[in-house]
């Protein structure tokens, strides 16, 4: 039989079918260039991933615009809180809708400005805070399922020492997080590393369902190319049945995505290497990779999960540095049980919750418990325990529900210590359900059971509620002072959606109310009139949180706590009321039982932080968890460019400024005490023998 063979191709085609296996290998070393057709060694080419979809790259000059603070500078940012002003509120420009998501109101009395973030210090009259460089949005096309990457490459980023800096969006926010880009962000820009950031498939991902609309990527009002379009039958039965209605992404996407978090991390990192490596390589050859470029993953609350669950799937020590900021996790219980002893507290053990588990509890009980905490702190201020006149209904309807045995606040206060919130975060409680309330357990509930949105699960549905402030009672009423077009700016992909501090643009209503369809916090689900804040919605969350849907869509996130011997800090406020202290707890002894002496990972617990910042009105209580956030990533900067000696894991004696809330003169280095490389034996937190061991 003859072969013709037209071209050296064919032949080495030939060749190859031909030859013995160890050969072959050898032989696919090489590769053919039809260019001059001859045979040449392997080149790693840079090559776009077929995931990855770009979609535009725009140069900031550093004065009219930058990357962290969209042309308004650290100055104006600190000395001002005023709202970004649109030209034409139905038609906002890209621009202005950057400026508003960035405009965050910064105050020095927190320490921000001074002692981590923007530093004065090292601000002039030529330069505001405000960095140069080039910043590209992109989109991971994830089946039905589109993930939002933004990556910023500052001027002076250092090509002989390349760096990446990962950020995963904090919360269930988008890609133009203000925190994650002035403090998370800045800090790589500052180090002259480019940052890339994810929304981990949720974004402001938030749909007009009457109008069939809905946000881009950099927040235009369109009909097409959404970043979130529900398929939504019987459309138009359902606005007319539900007027003034959304859907929002985490909430009803049907995705579950945060089961992919670590994945959507992972490939963030890759878009940040393709792109580093399109824009300098004159030859398109690959001059940036793992081998050559200090890649860390910095990332708060659920970006914090995010950024673990990215070192858990990281097989090929991609990452070499993590920071996690009040992580949110869930690890499932190990089959040999771990127990917790903390200071002179009997030892117990430890508890293993997902954050929709503690989170509906918490919806559950606050509001009757907000009498108890008010008659145990006499010398506090309770901020927003004012609000709660009606927590006996909310109490008289648990016991009625056989949820309490005697509708007093104080059982109901007792069964949220029990269930892992500590006396020293009873002041938070009343503040914390007021502004989160059902929104908060909801929206993962919602997602672990890929619920539609027509669905309306417990009743609840996503609508504009009243903007006026004054006779503001949670009512569904179409938007007004806020137009849609506008909403990309003011939202965080969380319900509610706040505008000022009195009324909402968008959260969950009762649709059940006995009166109208109205917010929780105004809502009569017992007897019309009676306001009880939607006890029947509060109490259909914690069951349908045992349903086999919900059950199945949780484990689904389960972590492994396997981090792969990664460099890690999980920095967790001790007084969180959000992410409680137990599930980073649980984390870090699983981790301990899983990697044991080969762990990297160190524990820094910080005393009188939460998840909230140390504003008004906890300015005296509370002091900004993102200081201890940088000062991690210092720790591994330093490490891994001077191979210092990373921190053991600890306790941080925070100390909170004290006095009145409102007359605090501001945070100095004296409240912020550093993470210490060395610290005293007794601060030390020592895991060992399936228990983890904390002082006070």
């Amino acid at each position: 039989m003859k072969i013709k063979i037209k071209t050296l191709a064919s032949l080495l085609t030939l060749i190859t079918l031909t030859m013995p296996y160890s050969l072959q290998a050898a032989t696919n070393a090489t590769k053919v260039d039809k260019r001059i057709n001859i045979i040449r060694p392997e080149i790693k080419l840079n090559q776009k991933p077929d995931w990855l979809t770009l979609v535009s790259s725009t140069f900031y000059d550093g004065d009219k615009d930058d990357l962290v603070t969209a042309g308004l500078g650290f100055t104006r940012l600190s000395s001002t809180n005023n709202a970004t002003t649109f030209a034409d509120p139905a038609k906002p420009t890209t621009h202005e809708l950057r400026q508003a998501k960035l405009n965050r109101f910064i105050n020095p009395k927190t320490g921000e400005g001074s002692l981590f973030g923007f530093k004065r210090k090292d601000l002039t009259p030529l330069f505001d805070g405000k960095i140069a460089g080039t910043e590209i949005l992109a989109i991971i096309n994830n089946q039905d399922e589109k993930v939002g990457l933004l990556l910023q490459i500052p001027l002076d980023f250092d090509t002989k020492k390349p760096c990446i800096v990962a950020v995963p969006a904090t919360d269930s926010d988008g890609l133009f997080n203000a925190k994650d880009l002035q403090i998370r962000g800045l800090w790589g820009l500052k180090h002259n590393c480019a940052v890339v950031y994810n929304d981990k498939a949720l974004g402001n991902g938030i749909y007009d369902i009457t109008n069939q609309r809905g946000f881009s990527i950099d927040g235009a009002t369109q009909t097409y190319n959404l970043m979130f379009a529900p398929k939504i039958n019987n459309r138009v039965e359902y606005s007319q049945q539900y007027p003034d209605r959304y859907a929002v992404k985490q909430l009803h996407s049907r995705q579950n995505s945060e089961q992919r978090w670590g994945e959507f991390v992972l490939k963030s990192i890759e878009f940040a290497f393709y792109q580093l490596n399109a824009e300098f390589s004159k030859t398109q050859e690959i001059i940036f990779d793992k081998d050559n470029t200090i890649v860390l993953v910095y990332g708060a609350t659920d970006g914090g999960g995010a950024a673990l669950k990215a070192g858990e799937l990281d097989k090929d020590n991609i990452i070499k540095g993590i920071v996690a900021v009040n992580p949110q996790i869930y690890v499932t219980a190990p089959k040999t049980p771990i127990t917790i002893k903390l200071g002179n507290e009997t030892e117990r053990k430890l508890a293993f919750k997902s954050i929709a588990d503690y989170s509906s509890y918490a919806s559950l009980y606050i509001p009757c418990a907000v009498p108890a905490i008010v008659a145990n702190n006499p010398d506090s201020l309770v901020p927003l325990a004012d609000r709660f006149i009606h927590a006996q209904k909310r109490c008289d309807a648990l016991k009625k529900a056989k949820l309490l045995t005697t509708a007093n606040p104080q059982e109901a206060l007792d069964k949220l210590h029990q269930y892992g919130w500590s006396a020293d975060m009873d002041l938070q409680l009343p503040y914390f359900y007021f502004k989160e309330s059902i929104g908060l357990p909801y929206q993962y509930i919602s997602a672990y059971g890929r619920f539609d949105v027509t669905d309306n699960m417990c009743n609840y549905s996503v609508a504009s509620t009243q903007q006026d402030p004054i006779y503001y009672i949670g009512l569904v009423k179409p938007l007004t002072e806020v137009k849609f077009e506008q909403i990309w700016a003011y939202a965080d992909g969380h319900l509610p959606l706040w505008l000022g501090n009195e009324s909402t643009i968008l959260d969950l209503v009762n649709n059940e109310d006995l009166n109208s369809p109205r917010r929780d916090f105004y809502s009569s689900s017992q007897e019309q009139k009676e306001v009880d804040y939607n006890t029947k919605g509060a109490i259909c969350l914690t069951k349908k949180l045992q349903s086999k849907q919900v059950q199945k869509g949780l484990n689904q996130v389960a972590m492994t706590a396997n981090l792969n011997k990664t460099k890690t800090f999980i920095v967790q406020a001790r007084n969180n009321v959000k992410q409680l202290p137990d599930n980073a707890r649980a984390y870090v002894a699983l981790n301990n039982q899983v990697e044991n002496k080969t762990s990297q990972l160190r524990y820094i617990e910080v005393e009188n932080t939460s998840y909230l910042n140390g504003e008004i009105p906890f300015d005296n209580t509370l002091l900004p968890i993102d200081y201890y956030g940088e000062d991690a990533m210092e720790w591994l900067w330093a490490n891994l460019t001077t191979k210092a000696t990373l921190p053991e894991s600890q306790i941080v004696h925070a100390k909170a400024q004290g006095g009145k809330s409102g007359y605090t003169t501001g945070v100095t280095i004296k409240n912020l005490v550093p993470i210490a490389q060395s610290p005293n034996r007794k601060d030390l937190i020592k895991k060992d023998n399936n228990r983890i061991t904390l002082p006070n």
